[in-house]
This record gives structure tokens, sequence and C-alpha cells, in this order.
């Protein structure tokens, strides 16, 4: 699970356009460093009753095994109360994460994870982020074939 908090709901999709604008701009902003690395974006968003979740992965072309370096932000959906509030809400994703990856790619010894939640001001909200070298298309496999495995269960046990 992604989530910062337990939930037994399954958590809704952001909107496919905006996730795939937030992907081409991370992937034409930082186009050299992508280049360089033979590695590319891929993003994530998920709204719980919770939570909002926007995860951003930066993967290899080539090797799926090759660690990714994985930003995971969070925020309590009482910020995102109005339509207003909603955009401000997604700039401000936009915001965080260009400031990790600038701060990443501005290192080349760069390795500061932090694979715990930690708190962060920004622009008078409060999120919450995680670093970390987990593979989101591996974990979201997963997911589905874990929850594909416990609803047979659940079946087999209502019968």
């Amino acid at each position: 699970m992604l989530a910062r908090k337990k939930t037994s709901k399954q958590g809704k999709s952001l909107p496919s356009e905006w996730l795939e604008s937030l992907n081409r701009l991370l992937n034409e902003t930082y186009k050299s460093e992508c280049k360089q690395n033979g590695r590319y974006f891929d993003v994530y968003g998920q709204v719980y009753p919770e939570e909002l979740l926007l995860t951003v992965s930066y993967l290899s072309e080539k090797d799926e095994y090759l660690s990714p370096i994985t930003c995971f932000l969070s925020c309590e959906p009482d910020q995102m109360a109005t339509e207003e509030k909603v955009k401000e809400t997604q700039a401000n994703f936009i915001d965080i994460v260009g400031l990790f990856f600038d701060e990443i790619f501005a290192d080349s010894e760069w390795d500061e994870f932090e694979p715990t939640w930690q708190e962060v001001s920004h622009k008078n909200q409060n999120y919450f982020y995680k670093l970390s070298r987990e593979n989101i298309n591996l974990t979201l496999e997963a997911d589905k074939l874990l929850g594909e495995e416990f609803q047979d269960l659940e079946e087999e046990t209502d019968h």
C-alpha cells in the first residue's frame, strides 16, 4: 500500500490529464538529466478518504531492477476543500517535487533517502513526504495481485 495513513478503502486515481501533464512537465524540465542518466519520470496519484497522495518515480529506461528514486507526497483532504484549494495543492505538489529533484540533480553524490514520512511546510500548508528506492510499478503490481488473491479468499469463505 502506498498511502501514508492506514486505510481499508481503495484510493481513486487522480485525474489522468493532470498526472500526464505533470509527467510531461518533469520529463521536459529535466530532459538533460533524463538523457544523461538513461532515466525517465513516472507519476501516480491517489485520493483516499484520509489523504491525497502523489508519487513520482525516476526510473531506468533499460533496467527495471535498477533502483529508482521515488518521492512520495501526501496532504490532508481538508487542504482541498474548494476548487481553488485543489489547484493550490496541485501547484504546491509540483513545486515540492521540483525542489526535491533540483536538490537531487545538483549533487552527483546525493544519497539522502528518507524512507519514513516527514512533515514539511510549503506556502503555509503542511505536507508529508518520503524519499525512497521503491519501484512503484512493482508495488502497484504486487498490490493488484494481492488484492485479487484477497478477493478470491473472501469469495471462498462466503460459500
